[in-house]
């Protein structure tokens, strides 16, 4: 498949490079490494697409969400899509649909993490789907990115997203190898409470509580690696905009960390765009349908990063 041949190929090529960091003037882990002749979308800049929950096929509409948010972001020059979770609602057979859907509509590599939903699909589905393992990282132009998956779920409604031990352990061992490139984690699941009803809701309707069951652990983290910058999640399927009872919405700031809660494409939410820069981070928003960005719910974290020309 394109897809995993063309990741296999990029840890390849960073590996082959991890001498050559020097030359791009970042004093980091020599793991930074690019290979100089990449295109990029823009020089300033590095463009990434997040989306969230395409879950085929939650509900009878969702294709076509999931269709008009693939044509729409055809439209719009970026360097790779993130997808942060639930390709597929617990079903394998629907991995065949988000191949179809998403994959091979894409104009540039896609990457994944596993959700819920995938979980419930089965994990060695997922992978072969994807061609992806279940927790990775990546760099881009001086930025790292972690993906991690949900492994176990649990809670009432099995909506409380763990990592579990091995999950965990990977990293820890990851942070610790480079603690000075700017860092994003993508999960599929928030930290408690953080954004929009991400707090205990064991006492209300289905699906219940929606939270990483390591919050804790991933909360120390946090303050012990003060180089991760962004914690950008799926799973809670709100509208942009909304508050809950407490006035948590799409975004939450813990110190260094920007929580960013992404919508579901199932549900034709729109998506989240990260525009990075040597002295900021930008969160954009889209609405697919109307081919129109929203920028009420645009976010500006003014943060120095080690970002490469």
């Amino acid at each position: 498949m394109n897809n995993r041949r063309w990741f296999l190929k990029t840890l390849a090529a960073e590996a082959a490079l991890s001498t050559a960091s020097s030359a791009f003037g970042v004093k980091t882990s020599p793991r930074q490494a690019e290979n100089p002749a990449a295109s990029w979308v823009s020089s300033d800049e590095l463009v990434i697409a997040l989306m969230g929950d395409p879950q085929l096929i939650m509900t009878p509409e969702t294709p076509a969400h999931v269709k008009a948010a693939m044509e729409d972001l055809a439209m719009i020059p970026h360097d790779f899509l993130a997808v942060l979770g639930d390709l597929a609602q617990n079903n394998a057979a629907y991995y065949a649909d988000y191949l179809d859907a998403v994959v091979a509509k894409s104009t540039c590599p896609v990457f994944s993490l596993a959700g819920n939903g995938d979980l419930g699909a089965g994990l060695d589905a997922y992978r072969e789907a994807t061609g992806l393992p279940l927790y990775y990282r990546i760099y881009r132009r001086g930025i790292r990115f972690i993906f991690t998956s949900t492994i176990s779920m649990t809670g009432k409604g099995r909506h409380i997203c763990g990592l579990e031990a091995k999950q965990l352990a990977w990293l820890e061992k990851e942070l610790a190898a480079d603690r000075s490139a700017t860092t994003i984690i993508f999960s599929h699941a928030p930290v408690f409470e953080t954004t929009w009803h991400s707090e205990d809701r064991k006492d209300q309707p289905f699906p219940g509580s929606m939270y990483l069951k390591e919050s804790a652990e991933m909360r120390a983290l946090f303050a012990k690696y003060d180089n991760i910058k962004i914690f950008a999640h799926g799973h809670l399927h709100h509208g942009y905009g909304v508050k809950d009872q407490y006035g948590r919405g799409g975004y939450c700031r813990e110190g260094e960390v920007l929580h960013l809660s992404v919508g579901a494409t199932a549900n034709g939410q729109g998506s989240s765009f990260l525009y990075i820069g040597k002295k900021g981070i930008r969160v954009k928003v889209r609405d697919h349908a109307h081919h129109a960005w929203r920028d009420q719910f645009a976010y500006d974290y003014p943060v120095a990063t080690t970002f490469v020309r």
